[in-house]
C-alpha cells in the first residue's frame, strides 16, 4: 500500500508497465495482420483484367498454357507468378501495306517493291495485305515475330506469283489472278509453319489488294506508250470484229432476201406457167370447136399486140380496090372496130 504523500510503489510501476508493453504488442499485430491482409488482397486482386470485345486471353500457370479466355469483361486468374495473362485482339482486321504510295511519300513519287517478271523486267508494286489473328496462343508465342514472319512471307508470295508472269500479265492481263494465287500461296506458307507442332495457324489471311502495279520510274514513260500501242491494237481489233460481225449480219440479211425474193419469183412462174398452160387448154378447146374464128381472134389480138397505137385497117384480100380512108375524128380506132370481109 501506498505512503500518503510519497511515490508509487515499484510494484504497480511494473505492472503499468507491462500493460503498455501488451498494449503495444497488440497493436503491432493488429497492423502487421492488416498490413499482410492489404498485401494479400493487393496480390489476389492483380490477377484481375479486362476482356474487351474482340479480345482473348492466355491464361499461363507456371509458364504452361493453361487455358484461353473468350469472356468479354472482367476476369480473374491467379495472381503472378502462379499465373500470367496475355491479351491478344483476334477479330479486329488488320492491315500491312507494302510500298508507299504517292501520298505518304515525302518527293512525292511511289516508291513501290521492285519485282522481276519472267520476261525479265521490272514492275514496282503496292499491295495490301489483309488478315486477322486466328489462334491466340499460335500468334503470342508460336513464333517469335509473328509481325516480321507474315510481313516476309507475303512478300515471298506475291514475288514468286509476279516471278512467274510476264509483265504485261502483270501491269494489265492478270492483276486480279496475281492477287488470287498470292493469298493461296500465302496462306498454304503459314500453315506450313506449325504442321511440326500441331498447333492452329496464327493468321487467317482474308485478302491481298494490289494498290498500284508500275513499270520503274526511269523506262515509265516508254512503257505508258507500249501500254497506249497495246490499248490502240485492242480496240482496232474490237473495231474490226464489230466490223465483221456488221458485214455478216448484212450479208446474211441480203442472203434471206434474196432467198425469200427468189422463193416468191419461184412461186410466181409456177402461177403463171399453171395460168398460161390452163389458158393454152381452154384456146384449144375453143379452136377444135371453131378452127377459123378462133385463127382469126388470135391474128387480131396478136396484131394488137405487135403494132400498138397504130391504127388498123382490116380488109378482105379478095378485094380488087382499097379507097383510101381518111378519118374525121382524131380518135384511135382499134384493130377489132373495123371489120370488113374475111382475111386469108
Amino acid at each position: 500500500m501506498a505512503k500518503k504523500g510519497g511515490d508509487p510503489s515499484p510494484k504497480a510501476g511494473k505492472n503499468t508497465e507491462k500493460n503498455r508493453r501488451g498494449a503495444g504488442k497488440t497493436v503491432a499485430n493488429w497492423l502487421f495482420g492488416l498490413l499482410a491482409l492489404v498485401v494479400i488482397l493487393g496480390w489476389l486482386s492483380s490477377g484481375l483484367y479486362k476482356l474487351g470485345l474482340g479480345e482473348e486471353a492466355i491464361i499461363l500457370r507456371l509458364g504452361e498454357n493453361f487455358r484461353t479466355e473468350h469472356k468479354e469483361g472482367w476476369n480473374w486468374h491467379w495472381p503472378e507468378p502462379l499465373e500470367y495473362d496475355r491479351t491478344v485482339n483476334t477479330q479486329g482486321q488488320r492491315t500491312e501495306v507494302f510500298g508507299i504510295r504517292k501520298s505518304q511519300a515525302e518527293d512525292g513519287e511511289t516508291e513501290g517493291l521492285l519485282m522481276q517478271t519472267a520476261d525479265k523486267n521490272i514492275v514496282s508494286v503496292i499491295f495490301e495485305l489483309q488478315y486477322t489473328v486466328s489462334d491466340a496462343y499460335s500468334f503470342e508465342y508460336g513464333m517469335l515475330e509473328p509481325n516480321l514472319i507474315l510481313f516476309q512471307a507475303a512478300q515471298s508470295a506475291v514475288r514468286k506469283v509476279v516471278g512467274g508472269m510476264t509483265v504485261d500479265e502483270v501491269l494489265t492481263k492478270r492483276k486480279h489472278d496475281v492477287e488470287v494465287l498470292a493469298q493461296d500461296l500465302l496462306v498454304e506458307t503459314l500453315s506450313s509453319y506449325f504442321e511440326a507442332e500441331g498447333d492452329k495457324p496464327a493468321f487467317q489471311v482474308e485478302k491481298i489488294n494490289l494498290q498500284e502495279v508500275n513499270p520503274p520510274a526511269s523506262v515509265r514513260a516508254a512503257f505508258s506508250e507500249v501500254a497506249a500501242a497495246q490499248q490502240d491494237e485492242e480496240r482496232f481489233i474490237n473495231q474490226a470484229r464489230g466490223e465483221r460481225a456488221e458485214t455478216i449480219e448484212r450479208a446474211l440479211a441480203e442472203a434471206a432476201e434474196m432467198r425469200e425474193g427468189s422463193e416468191a419469183y419461184k412461186e410466181a412462174k409456177v402461177l403463171e406457167s399453171r395460168g398460161e398452160s390452163e389458158r393454152f387448154e381452154s384456146l384449144l378447146a375453143e379452136y377444135r370447136q371453131a378452127p377459123g374464128v378462133t385463127r382469126r381472134r388470135l391474128y387480131l389480138e396478136t396484131m394488137e399486140v405487135v403494132l400498138p397505137g397504130i391504127d388498123k385497117v382490116i380488109v378482105d384480100g379478095d378485094s380488087a380496090q382499097v379507097l383510101p380512108f381518111v378519118p374525121v375524128s382524131s380518135p384511135r380506132m382499134s384493130g377489132r372496130g373495123a371489120t370488113g370481109g374475111s382475111n386469108r
